[in-house]
């Protein structure tokens, strides 16, 4: 009996090893990401290997793992003789990443569950109440960015499919910095549209209607694509 218990406390030791080492490398992946798409790292940042272990207090292998995970996103690229480097932002991929994303949105109400809409307007209505303030105030570029981030975490965290919401998360923040890049040239444009975004979301959550949760996010991202194209064609 002594002997199974003490392999059960091993077993559960082990297991406790474990799920700490995936909590901080998914810690780790979600800093290097969140500094990538909020432009901390701008395009061309090299990410040196020796810096980020020294900085997390990790080897260098976790972080290798990490940026290798970056560079499956788009996120990242690897240079012979010169190392990892953020990746620019490429408009003509953001137009096929976010063309995909409409199609996905439309799909959005096959893989959700209204069970947990009530939660998830809660979490809207906060961030509603954050964007109103932004709107009146000077342009701050790191909250209107936490916000957007925030809301895709929330309707991300909807999804009940796993390889669907994976899908849903990565093209996302492949998106997201061309919408970063472009906020600064059109802030009141952006906020109004942040605005109407968080609303509706309310509104399709209320009903308990994940169907058009998708469609409020398809809209959306459409409504960007065509700030995009006509940003590039001025």
């Amino acid at each position: 009996m002594a002997r199974v218990a003490k392999q059960k406390a091993s077993a559960a030791h082990t297991a406790g090893k474990i799920s700490a080492i995936r909590t901080r490398m998914s810690d780790i992946h979600r800093t290097l990401r969140d500094r990538i798409c909020n432009l901390h790292y701008p395009p061309g940042t090299v990410l040196r290997e020796s810096a980020l272990a020294e900085e997390f207090e990790v080897s260098r292998t976790p972080i290798r793992e990490n940026l290798q995970r970056l560079e499956y996103e788009g996120l990242v690229e690897t240079r012979n003789g010169v190392g990892t480097i953020v990746s620019g932002v490429d408009f003509r991929r953001y137009r096929d990443t976010d063309a995909f994303r409409l199609r996905l949105s439309e799909m959005f109400g096959d893989f959700c569950s209204p069970t947990c809409a009530p939660e998830a307007l809660e979490r809207i209505q906060r961030l509603a109440l954050r964007a109103k303030v932004l709107r009146n105030q000077s342009p701050d570029f790191e909250e209107f960015w936490r916000i957007i981030h925030e809301l895709h975490s929330v309707i991300n965290g909807i999804i009940t499919n796993g390889e669907f919401r994976l899908t849903h998360d990565r093209c996302y923040f492949q998106a997201s910095r061309a919408r970063y890049n472009i906020v600064h040239l059109l802030w009141d444009e952006e906020i109004k549209y942040l605005d109407g975004e968080l609303e509706e979301c309310c509104l399709a959550l209320r009903a308990g209607d994940m169907r058009a949760l998708g469609l409020v996010q398809r809209n959306y991202i459409s409504f960007g694509l065509a700030r995009i194209a006509r940003l590039m064609s001025e």
